[in-house]
C-alpha cells in the first residue's frame, strides 16, 4: 500500500501561527521580562525573522494580570483612523477584563457603544467622537483595574511613513509625541506597548524628526536569526513527520546553500524540495535536488521583490539609488570596501549620512560586515539583485 505523502510543517507567505509557529522561548521570555518590569518594547530584528509570529503567540498566551491585543496597522494613513484604531483596541481589552471595573458599564452607555468585538472592532453611535481625547481620558481610568492592557502594533513605522509621505509631517510628529507621552506619563502606566515593523522605527523617526530621541525610552528586544544549533533543531521540528528526511551530509549541504538561517529562507528550500520530490514520487533526495530547488527559488522574483520595493518606498530617491547601487555592486563583485562605498556616496552627493544607510541595510538583513568589507548576508538576495541587474559596469 502506497504511503501517504507528508510535507514538512512549514508555511510561506503567511504568519506562522498555531502548529506552524516555532517557539523562540528566549525572545518570548525577554519580551515578558521587560513588560513585567513596566517597560515598553521595540522588537528589533532583520526582515523575515518572524517578528509578527512571536507577537501573535504572546497575544494568544497572556500571563495573568495582562490583556493583550495584536493589530497590524500597516494600511493606516490618517491621524483619525490611527487614533480610532488605538481607541478600539483599548475598548476591546477593557471589555474582556476578568473583573469589570465599576465605571465600565456607565462608560459604555454614555458613549453609546453597542457592540465590542476583538475581530470586528466596536460599533459606536456617536459619529463625532474625538478619539484622541477619549484615549487621553480613558487610559488613566485603567488604574482602577488589576489588569494591564498591552497593545502589540505591527508595522507602526509604515503608518508614520504613510502620513509623512502625504505631506502631513506635523501630524506624524504629533503621533510620535503622543505615543511617547502615553509611554512615559506615570498615570498611563497601565497601558504598555510592543512595537515592530519590517523597516526600522529609528529610521522613520529620523526621517520625520531629524533625530530618534523620541524612541529612546523603548527597550529593544533583539530577535535574531537562528544560530547553528537552533537551525538544526528547527529542521528536526519542521521535518519530524515529513516524507523527505535529511541525513548529516544533506543537512550540511542544505545549510551551505541557505547560509542565513531565518525560517523564511529555510522554508522556501524545504517547500521547493518537497514539491519536486512529491511530483516525482521520490522519497530520497540528493545534493542535485537541493541545487535544483535553490535555482528554482532564485528565479522566482515574487519571493524577494518586496525587499527592493521596501527600500524604494521608504527611502528618498537619491538615497535609494545609492543603496541600490551598493547592492548591485556586491551582487556582481561579491563584496564592497568602505572606500568604494564612500566613492559612491560622493557621486550621489550624500556624504553626510551615507554610513547610516549602510547600517540600516545591515540592521534589516541585507548585508553584513566581514573583514572591513560588506557582503550579502543571504545568497538568495545576492542572486535576486544580480538577476534583476544582469549588466553592471561599476
Amino acid at each position: 500500500m502506497k504511503k501517504e505523502w507528508k510535507s514538512p510543517k512549514i508555511i510561506i507567505g503567511k504568519d506562522a501561527t498555531g502548529e506552524y509557529y516555532y517557539r523562540r522561548k528566549e525572545t518570548e521570555n525577554e519580551i515578558w521580562y521587560e513588560l513585567q518590569k513596566g517597560n515598553n518594547v521595540l522588537i528589533a530584528a532583520p526582515r523575515r525573522v518572524g517578528k509578527t509570529s512571536v507577537m501573535k503567540y504572546i497575544t494568544e498566551t497572556p500571563k495573568d494580570g495582562y490583556k493583550l491585543i495584536f493589530r497590524n496597522v500597516q494600511g493606516i494613513d490618517s491621524e483619525q483612523i490611527f487614533y480610532k484604531t488605538i481607541y478600539e483596541l483599548i475598548i476591546c481589552c477593557l471589555d474582556n477584563f476578568k473583573s469589570k471595573v465599576k465605571w465600565w458599564e456607565n462608560y459604555i452607555k454614555s458613549k453609546k457603544i453597542t457592540e465590542v468585538s476583538i475581530s470586528g472592532g466596536i460599533k459606536i453611535e456617536d459619529k463625532n467622537i474625538n478619539y484622541l481625547q477619549e484615549i487621553n481620558e480613558i487610559i488613566p481610568k485603567l488604574e482602577a483595574s488589576e489588569e494591564t492592557v498591552v497593545l502589540l502594533l505591527d508595522e507602526l513605522p509604515e503608518v508614520l511613513h504613510n502620513i509623512y509621505k502625504k505631506g502631513n509631517k506635523n501630524i506624524a510628529l504629533s503621533i510620535i509625541k503622543n505615543l511617547r507621552h502615553w509611554r512615559q506619563e506615570n498615570k498611563y502606566k497601565k497601558l504598555q506597548w510592543v512595537l515592530a515593523g519590517s523597516i526600522g522605527l529609528h529610521y522613520v523617526i529620523n526621517l520625520i524628526e531629524g533625530r530618534s530621541s523620541d524612541i529612546n525610552d523603548l527597550k529593544k528586544v533583539y530577535y535574531q536569526p537562528l544560530d547553528t544549533d537552533e537551525n538544526e533543531k528547527y529542521l528536526d521540528w519542521a521535518t519530524e513527520n515529513a516524507t523527505i528526511k535529511y541525513d548529516k551530509n544533506l543537512r550540511k549541504y542544505l545549510f551551505s546553500k541557505i547560509q542565513y538561517y531565518v525560517p523564511y529562507f529555510i522554508n522556501l528550500m524545504l517547500d521547493e524540495i518537497d514539491k519536486d520530490a512529491h511530483k516525482k514520487n521520490q522519497t530520497v533526495i540528493t545534493q542535485k535536488d537541493i541545487d535544483y530547488a535553490f535555482n528554482r527559488i532564485i528565479k522566482n522574483n515574487e519571493y524577494f521583490s518586496d525587499w527592493k520595493k521596501r527600500l524604494e518606498d521608504y527611502l528618498p530617491t537619491n538615497d535609494f539609488r545609492f543603496v541600490n547601487e551598493i547592492l548591485i555592486h556586491i551582487a556582481h563583485k561579491n563584496q564592497i570596501t568602505i572606500q568604494e562605498i564612500y566613492n559612491k556616496a560622493v557621486r550621489h552627493n550624500i556624504t553626510i549620512n551615507y554610513m547610516d544607510l549602510i547600517n540600516d541595510l545591515e540592521h534589516d538583513g541585507y548585508i553584513v560586515e566581514h573583514d572591513q568589507k560588506y557582503i550579502y548576508i543571504s545568497p538568495f538576495l545576492k542572486e535576486f539583485w544580480k538577476r534583476n541587474n544582469p549588466i553592471y559596469n561599476g
